[in-house]
C-alpha cells in the first residue's frame, strides 16, 4: 500500500529520539553551577517541548532563581552542547524512514531545538541522509505552535499542504499542525505534558513509531 502523503514533518524530542536523559542532564549542570537544587528525569521531561530557553525558564522559577535568563542560557547551551548526542533513536525509528524514503516520500523535521544541534544528532543516528528539511527553534522568526515553519518545510519540498502530514508527541505539535491546516499522527511514547493524545483530533495515534507506516488516507 503506498503511503497516503507526499510530505511527512516529524518532531523530534520524543517522537524520532528520546533524549529525555541528556537534556536532563544538561539542565541540571546549569542548575549546579547557579548552586540550585537539580531535578529527576521525570520532573524535567515535564517542561521539555517549548525550546531550551522556556525549559531553562521553568527550571529556574521552579527553583526559586530570578535570575536573567540571558545570563544563564551561554551557560546552558555550553552542557547541552556535551550531551546533545546522547539521545538514542526510539525502535523502529531509521528503519521506517528508509521505507518512507524507498517509496519517494520527502521527510523532515521540525523541532524546537536550536538548528545547530539538530543535524549533529540525526547524522549520529543514521536518520541525516532520508532528511529532505530541517527547522529548529531559532531557524524562523516563528516556531512551534506556530504553523509557519510547517508551512515554511512544504515550501521548500515543493509540497502542497493538503500532500503533507505532521507527525509528533505533543501540544505545540498538535497547534503547529492545525495552525499550518494539516493532518497530524500523535505517538504514545513521547512527552506530551498533559496532552490526552487519544482525544487530541489525530488522524491516528501510533504506540510503535514502525506503524506509520500503515497509516490511511
Amino acid at each position: 500500500m503506498a503511503f497516503p502523503y507526499s510530505l511527512v514533518i516529524f518532531d523530534l524530542d520524543g517522537t524520532l529520539v528520546d533524549s529525555a536523559a541528556d537534556i536532563a542532564e544538561s539542565v541540571n549542570r546549569t542548575l549546579s553551577d547557579w548552586r540550585l537544587p537539580v531535578y529527576d528525569v521525570k520532573q524535567i521531561t515535564g517542561w521539555i517541548g517549548e525550546g531550551s530557553r522556556q525549559l531553562i525558564t521553568y527550571a529556574f522559577q521552579d527553583a526559586g532563581s530570578d535570575a536573567d535568563i540571558d545570563d544563564v542560557m551561554p551557560g546552558f547551551l555550553v552542557h547541552y552542547a556535551e550531551t546533545a548526542l546522547d539521545a538514542v533513536a526510539y525502535d523502529g525509528v531509521v528503519e521506517t524512514l528508509v521505507a518512507l524514503h524507498a517509496q519517494g516520500v520527502k521527510l523532515a523535521v521540525c523541532t524546537n531545538k536550536n538548528e545547530e544541534f539538530v543535524r549533529p544528532l540525526l547524522e549520529a543516528r543514521g536518520m541525516m541522509p532520508y532528511i529532505d528539511g530541517i527547522v529548529g527553534g531559532n531557524t524562523l522568526p516563528e516556531r512551534k505552535p506556530s504553523g509557519v515553519p510547517l508551512k515554511h518545510l512544504a515550501d521548500e519540498a515543493g509540497v502542497p499542504l493538503d500532500r503533507v502530514v505532521m507527525v509528533g508527541d505533543s501540544e505545540s505539535d498538535m497547534l503547529a499542525a492545525k495552525d499550518a491546516g494539516v493532518p497530524y499522527v500523535l505517538v504514545t511514547y513521547g512527552y506530551p505534558k498533559s496532552l490526552d493524545v487519544h482525544n487530541a483530533g489525530a488522524i491516528a495515534v501510533i504506540d510503535r513509531f514502525a506503524d506509520l507506516l500503515k497509516l490511511n488516507s
